[in-house]
């Protein structure tokens, strides 16, 4: 199932919006997430796109057809919360079944589909255990199957990893996934965290102070985000920005001077800073000293001192710390330059083809 957003508005008070005229579309069996930090306003799209939520303005659409005034119920959607709400007097096989039950469908029915859906998320193991006696990881599967039973358009998750340990949430992560594209339903995914929507999207839509930032694929926002709140928003470590003017001796006669004019902040990745001249992938040449150099497993990071600015390299590594003055290089890939508004004015390699 397409989703379309057509000039959406959504206030709660009428005073002030939430959202503010969304447009896009999510293309049929594709994993897009909702990106963005707390109160950006991933939940409410999300609520939209179900029908919890009416919006103040505009038109949705599932495929061609108009459901901005439809509720939950009759768009026909599988939802998941941060709160799995799993029955626990059902067994995982009636929890799963549940919305069949209510839809009155036959029991052998319902019950077969029910015992499909718990092999397509690998509780099929449990299904005469109750909620209780499983682990986050199986409530999870278990509130997705059942999201499932009545093989709805679209599904859609809200925050589903948050309650579940650092290594249970690569996990399931890659379950979702892997759900996904096994059954190939449209799925939407909330999430603060970059890390989970960069591994499984698609596609994702940053959002923040009820705009969208940007909507492309995950390298499209790493690689070439349209501003500086996408530059810093995705990327670990966070990318590096320092005033434009402090580069301008450096980047003369290599970068257009127009550009160099409207430059307010230049963003360095972690990696665009090397020790060695890589050939036609380097921007230019600089000169700095390493001041400090941490590692953390195989994880190494360093401090690299250059007019007065500090910026955090992952490729500098071995070279030593408190040489007075030392050559380093900043490659194309992984630079860029926003203007006074935030908008990416230059990306290196980009601009470089």
């Amino acid at each position: 199932m397409k989703v379309t957003f057509k000039d959406v508005t959504m206030s709660y008070d009428g005073k002030t919006d939430t959202l503010r005229d969304l447009n896009f579309t999510i293309p049929d069996g594709t994993l897009v997430s909702l990106l963005g930090p707390s109160g950006g306003g991933k939940t409410t799209t999300l609520n939209l796109i179900s029908g919890l939520l009416t919006a103040t303005s505009g038109q949705i659409f599932f495929g061609d057809e108009d459901v901005t005034k439809k509720d939950a119920l009759a768009r026909k959607v599988g939802m998941v919360f941060q709160n799995y709400a799993l029955y626990p007097h059902l067994t995982v096989l009636d929890n799963i079944a549940f919305p069949l039950k209510m839809a009155k469908v036959p029991k052998a029915e319902r019950r077969k589909r029910a015992a499909e859906l718990a092999a397509l998320v690998h509780v099929d193991d449990q299904v005469d255990k109750k909620p209780g006696e499983l682990s986050g990881g199986q409530q999870q599967r278990v509130a997705i199957a059942r999201a499932l039973a009545k093989s709805p358009s679209l599904l859609l998750l809200d925050e589903p990893l948050s309650n579940l340990d650092a290594r249970l949430r690569i996990e399931m992560r890659e379950e979702i996934r892997r759900i996904q594209r096994e059954t190939g339903v449209t799925t939407i995914f909330v999430t603060h965290d970059q890390d989970e929507a960069l591994h499984i999207s698609d596609n994702i839509m940053v959002l923040s102070d009820g705009h969208i930032q940007q909507f492309s694929s995950p390298t499209d926002l790493y690689e070439s985000p349209n501003n500086l709140f996408v530059a810093k928003f995705i990327g670990t470590p966070i990318i590096n920005t320092i005033p434009a003017d402090v580069l301008q001796d450096a980047l003369a006669g290599i970068i257009p001077g127009e550009i160099l004019e409207r430059a307010e902040t230049a963003g360095i990745r972690s990696e665009a800073i090397i020790p060695y001249d890589a050939g036609d992938a380097v921007l230019t040449k600089l000169s700095g000293s390493v001041t400090h150099s941490q590692k953390f497993g195989r994880e190494a990071t360093s401090d690299v001192t250059y007019n007065g600015q500090t910026i955090l390299s992952t490729e500098m590594s071995g070279v030593p710390e408190d040489q007075a003055q030392l050559d380093f290089y900043l490659t194309k890939k992984g630079f860029f330059l926003f203007d006074d508004a935030g908008t990416m004015i230059y990306g290196g390699d980009l601009h470089a083809q």
